[in-house]
């Protein structure tokens, strides 16, 4: 008996005496430190997957020889699955953590405890906006409630909840408070709650676009309520800047091209050397018609297609830091439709070191910019600073001058799209310096070139862009969506809202993938929770209207549309 009153009596602290004494309990606040180190867009490989697709559908680059393949299939991202158990299930602990401390410690943390619905909000947009319906407010309840088989939230639902938990946190984060805990952990914004409700708003603003076309009053409250309390330059943006030394995206090799060689498109290069727009050095790479080239081919034809306009690719785009004078035929873009008959007319070869006849005619994309800046395109390690602008100061600008023009607020439309074109350059230019786009191609090495103001002015006074009654809004959205370039699920949500860019425009045209033109996936089919909660992710496919749980047939997944898309008009019609 006296040897089982001893045993009883170990037990009661065997929990305590079972803890290794060496390992500690990292603070609540490291759980949210996490979360902010996996918002970059490379993460979950949204890259590697969802944006290396989309960035064929936009048309922002071209798949093989003029998206020869099956480009409209799509392979899905895990980033469904980085919400659901990197990003709610940690803040819900995060918040569980804090919830048990003593008031005054409570006190202490409920700005960080706001700002973690901020990161929520903000990554759960980018999700239900391809998925739709989804557990949202029974989400990552499993190890704190054993709750295993959460609602399913319609898109709708969430929305709204979105603002609400943006609004709780705005004004939170808005209060006096005379102490607080020193939020080490944030390199986004070095805890100035102020830029944290800016950066609040500018998700709101983001949200109030996807109720445009189901419910514009809601859309011209969310305008409303935001008011002027958004960014107001460059140095307030929402950027994943992690390290003050050189770091690098993803992993070396040809990731990005898993499904063929990626290159960049005739409709957008043209615009932008027609333009002059200084981003079109920053988005796409040199092919190898340099000076060797010319040499090696002297007495020769230039092996440029004759359908290049000859007068605008002679035209001098910038000058490099050798001296050498860019000109327009420096960068060439292919055909995005199968059947157009200048297809064979190009050189599809990758072979950035040749020169001569053998040289790259064609631009690839800036693979520093896009994938991995550790690597030069042509070879060579050249180390480059990871950067990646979440929620840029140019978005902001552009839907404010959307907005003013449609009437959903007041304001000077021409100066929020000059300062959205200037915030655009400027910030591409900034990651152009951090993430070092050296080029190497035709055997020479070409460093960046940073974009001077002369340029910026030149480029906002060309026919195309300049804001002078004709076509306002259209270039409104052309110039957003350039600027959604390295963010592409948003360059195609602003395509599926707005139905731009459009067929046959004058000033940036989309062009017809094939003479039947492809259907697009829109949305995303929701994964297979598995038994446990089977039933109600069924129900949830059901009541969208979608009639195979998982079809993935592109045509299926661009017609059964989410609510927040059912309204919005076809891909290149305009807004018809």
């Amino acid at each position: 008996m006296l040897a089982m009153f001893a045993m009883a009596s170990c037990t009661d602290d065997f929990q305590e005496l079972n803890k290794d004494p060496n390992v500690a309990e990292p603070p609540s606040e490291f759980i949210l430190n996490y979360v902010l180190k996996n918002l970059g867009t490379y993460k979950g490989e949204e890259w590697y997957h969802e944006n290396h697709q989309t960035m064929t559908w936009a048309q922002y680059l071209v798949q093989g020889q003029s998206n020869v393949g099956n480009i409209d299939q799509f392979l899905s991202s895990p980033k469904y699955g980085t919400l659901h158990g990197t990003v709610i299930n940690h803040l819900n602990e995060f918040r569980r953590q804090v919830s048990l401390m003593s008031d005054e410690d409570q006190e202490l943390r409920k700005k960080m405890v706001a700002v973690s619905h901020v990161v929520q909000a903000y990554f759960a947009l980018k999700v239900t906006d391809q998925y739709g319906s989804m557990p949202y407010t029974e989400a990552g309840l499993g190890r704190s409630e054993g709750k295993v088989d959460p609602k399913y939230d319609t898109q709708e639902e969430i929305l709204n909840t979105l603002l609400e938990e943006l609004d709780g946190a705005i004004a939170v984060l808005g209060q006096n408070q005379t102490e607080e805990f020193a939020f080490s952990g944030d390199f986004i914004y070095d805890g100035n709650w102020d830029s944290w409700i800016k950066c609040a708003n500018a998700v709101k603003l983001r949200i109030a676009t996807r109720f445009e076309s189901q419910d514009v009053n809601k859309t011209r409250a969310i305008i409303a309520e935001v008011g002027s309390n958004i960014f107001s330059s460059v140095d307030e943006q929402f950027v994943y800047d992690i390290s003050q030394t050189d770091e690098w995206r993803g992993t070396g090799g040809a990731d990005f091209e898993w499904k063929g060689t990626m290159w960049s498109p005739r409709p957008i290069v043209d615009f932008m050397k027609s333009s002059v727009d200084p981003r079109l050095r920053i988005f796409y790479q040199l092919n190898g018609y340099n000076q060797a080239t010319l040499d090696d081919i002297a007495g020769n034809a230039l092996p440029v297609p004759e359908m290049i306009d000859v007068a605008g690719d002679n035209q001098v785009l910038y000058t490099a830091a050798n001296g050498e004078d860019i000109l327009g035929y420096r960068y060439i873009g292919v055909p995005t439709h199968r059947q157009d008959p200048d297809v064979d007319k190009f050189n599809y070869a990758d072979n950035p070191s040749n020169v001569g006849a053998n040289a790259n005619m064609v631009s690839k994309y800036h693979k520093r910019l896009l994938q991995n800046c550790n690597q030069a395109y042509g070879g060579g390690r050249i180390d480059g600073k990871y950067v990646d602008v979440l929620i840029g100061y140019a978005e902001e600008c552009f839907l404010m001058a959307e907005f003013i023009l449609k009437g959903y607020t007041t304001g000077d439309a021409e100066e929020w799209y000059n300062k959205g074109v200037r915030a655009s350059i400027d910030t591409y230019n900034k990651l152009g310096v951090d993430q070092n786009l050296v080029t190497i191609t035709g055997g020479t090495t070409y460093d960046y070139v940073p974009v001077t103001e002369t340029e910026i002015t030149n480029y906002l006074a060309t026919t195309e862009v300049a804001f002078d009654g004709v076509n306002d809004l259209e270039k409104v959205y052309v110039q957003a969506f350039l600027d959604f370039y390295r963010l592409p699920e948003e360059g195609w949500a602003l395509s599926k809202r707005t139905g731009y860019p459009k067929f046959g425009s004058s000033v940036l045209a989309r062009t017809p993938i094939d003479n039947s033109e492809l259907k697009f996936p829109r949305r995303i089919p929701t994964p297979e929770p598995g038994d446990l909660n089977r039933e109600n992710w069924v129900q949830a496919n059901q009541n969208q209207g979608f009639a195979g749980l998982q079809d993935t047939n592109p045509a299926v997944l661009n017609s059964e549309r989410l609510w927040w898309d059912a309204n919005n008009p076809t891909i290149g019609s305009g807004g018809n």
